[in-house]
């Protein structure tokens, strides 16, 4: 059963192509449509869409009226003898045409909503798989479907693979994804997508095993084969067994982009790098928000029980921005596990504690949406996200590091 709902507007970019010995190949990953997906393969010949849910256009045109009317209200009320601005200290007519403008503004904003819902109704793709091919049918709006086919035997493998979703500059959230996975990734096709990444390593386990192929991981340097034995084993458990190495070389080699605490008990890695979804631009809109009331509260004159809201506009819009702006994150390793912190304003929190048992992996891995490094430490459905940024050499020393401690304090521990 698939349930569509849209994540953003703009991973239908992702449909763009280029040609290339005849080959469609994606400029960047093909981003799902849908927020949640779970594509029966139990039971072959299958298919599944990925489509924008009809709640979602609803809710995008409800929005698009709710700004329209308060664009045509707005008007109204300028225009009119009841005009909220004309009371105001007996505004002359141009500082009300300003009004104006803003109300058409409101209407235009609704009118591109609604366009843009209803044309997103027809973009989409379709997915099927038989037992010895598979398909792919892109649609968008004013075309023919686009159909991509090829062999099984061609399909790489069942590949589990994460990613970072920006909502609007402000905030950000992981995506699980589990997708049968082609050397063109216009013909991969997701099986699994979830924002809940519960219980996502026996998805893939048994995902990959109803289809017969390996298992793959996605990290900076490509896809890893993991062994179907292998997929549900903690972290401390494969590198107590040797299957993932840590190197000695240059261990205290440390890069200027971390900074190391270390005793007996406990290491602390702290990255020099501010490590936070919110944006420049959402920090600037938020302070542009506090000096408008400011401005407008000395502007109108505005009684002194109005101008109360200036200290709550402080915490809202400058403080609060601040903070997630310059958040920081702090990794403790020690015998009970990994502890993630976030320093808010260089006051660190109680953070989270990722127990031995419950680590399943840390890779560095290339973002798709801004294209940047980052590290990921996944946790039975728990994924963290470390030194968004950094360069590629020194994430790849900090996993060996970090591996290095769990097999200092954990493993030895066991042993």
């Amino acid at each position: 059963m698939v349930q569509d709902e849209l994540l953003q507007n703009t991973d239908l970019d992702e449909l763009e192509s280029i040609s290339v010995n005849d080959e469609k190949i994606e400029k960047r990953r093909l981003r799902p449509l849908a927020s949640f997906l779970d594509f029966d393969v139990s039971h072959r010949p299958t298919q599944a869409k990925d489509r924008i849910s009809k709640h979602r256009v609803c809710r995008g045109i409800v929005l698009g009226v709710v700004l329209i009317a308060l664009g045509l209200v707005s008007e109204l009320g300028v225009w009119g003898e009841s005009s909220m601005f004309s009371k105001i200290d007996n505004l002359p007519l141009p500082a009300t045409a300003g009004t104006f403008s803003a109300s058409w503004l409101f209407v235009g904003l609704g009118l591109f909503i609604i366009v843009t819902r209803l044309l997103l109704m027809f973009y989409g793709r379709d997915f099927f798989i038989g037992h010895k091919f598979a398909a792919v049918v892109i649609q968008k709006p004013f075309e023919h479907g686009s159909r991509m086919a090829d062999s099984l035997s061609e399909y790489l493998g069942v590949r589990y693979r994460t990613r970072i979703v920006n909502v609007l500059g402000l905030t950000s959230f992981t995506q699980h994804i589990i997708d049968l996975q082609h050397p063109n990734e216009a013909k991969t096709i997701p099986l699994y997508i979830t924002k809940d990444g519960e219980n996502i390593t026996r998805k893939w386990q048994e995902l990959a095993s109803q289809l017969k192929m390996p298992a793959l991981f996605n990290t900076a340097d490509g896809v890893i084969e993991i062994k179907p034995e292998d997929i549900q084993k903690s972290l401390p458990d494969l590198i107590g067994e040797g299957k993932i190495p840590v190197t000695d070389k240059d261990l205290y080699k440390i890069p200027k982009s971390f900074r190391i605490v270390e005793n007996a008990d406990t290491c602390q890695i702290d990255p020099q790098i501010r490590d936070s979804a919110f944006s420049m631009f959402a920090g600037i809109l938020c302070f542009c928000s506090f000096f408008s009331i400011v401005f407008f509260g000395l502007l109108f004159h505005l009684s002194t029980s109005c101008l109360a809201i200036v200290p709550a506009a402080l915490v809202l819009f400058v403080l609060i921005p601040l903070s997630l702006f310059f958040r920081r994150k702090r990794i403790i390793v020690s015998p009970n596990g990994i502890r993630i912190k976030s320093r808010w304003l260089f006051f660190p929190s109680f953070g989270f504690l990722i127990k031995p048992d419950s680590l399943e992996y840390i890779y560095v891995v290339h973002n798709s949406y801004d294209f940047k490094y980052t590290l990921v430490i996944g946790a039975d459905g728990q994924t963290t996200h470390i030194g968004r940024g950094l360069p590629k050499d020194d994430l790849e020393w900090l996993r060996n590091f970090i591996d290095a401690q769990i097999k200092r304090f954990v493993c030895r521990r066991k042993a």
